[in-house]
């Protein structure tokens, strides 16, 4: 068992549409700098994993921060408030945007590879898999096999498009290859029972400080 914090963000941006799913700069470097100050490490799945599949130790006060979308915004205006307070993250890419405007590139993921950030698949084309069964070796396999070659790195942690996952749609993740999947929840502990379903707390444009210190064990 390991009680670690999974945070998640979409965009890290000025909000022009009023979406939840946008957490302003601002915001997001307040919330940075609580954890810096208060001696949080972050860390990556693997590093929880680790743990997980053959005990060891975590860092006092760890906290795994993970981006869903791999949207450009993250590399523009997390990347470097988390560069500068020493955090590492871990972003989860849909395959088939990797060269689209408005999304993380190859490049610009590779710099944040090099920074000790954590790559992981959120499928090929961002389906609720529990709705398309029969694209499941596309969204995991393939995703992860695209991922793979042009990064150059393993990817072995899945992020289930809006959160959503059942029994199927789990053990093709493991049969697949990766080691881990997260979702949603309100949770901060995690077991070997739970490798395929890591609760993480939804950080949205709404919430204040005190409400992000809440989510904290």
């Amino acid at each position: 068992e390991a009680v670690v914090p999974i945070l998640l963000y979409y965009h890290v941006a000025s909000n022009p549409s009023g979406s939840r799913f946008y957490v302003s700069p601002d915001d997001f470097r307040e919330q940075m700098q609580y954890l810096h100050d208060q001696d949080y490490t972050a860390i990556t799945i693997t590093d929880l994993i680790l743990v997980l599949y053959n005990g060891g130790e975590l860092p006092a006060k760890p906290v795994l921060i993970t981006f869903d979308g791999g949207n450009d915004n993250i590399h523009t205006n997390a990347f470097p408030i988390m560069q500068e307070l020493g955090f590492v993250g871990v972003v989860y890419v849909v395959a088939n945007r990797l060269q689209s405007e408005g999304f993380l590139n190859p490049g610009e993921l590779s710099e944040m590879i090099d920074a000790g950030w954590q790559i992981g698949s959120q499928g090929f084309t961002h389906q609720d898999l529990t709705q398309a069964h029969g694209q499941v070796r596309l969204e995991l396999l393939q995703s992860r096999l695209d991922l793979e070659s042009q990064l150059g790195v393993r990817v072995t942690t899945f992020a289930y498009p809006f959160g959503q996952m059942d029994a199927f749609v789990a053990n093709k993740v493991e049969e697949y290859g990766y080691y881990s999947a997260v979702g949603l929840g309100e949770s901060a502990t995690h077991t070997w029972g739970t490798l395929y379903y890591l609760k993480r707390f939804e950080i949205l444009g709404d919430v204040i400080l005190d409400d992000f210190i809440q989510q904290l064990p």
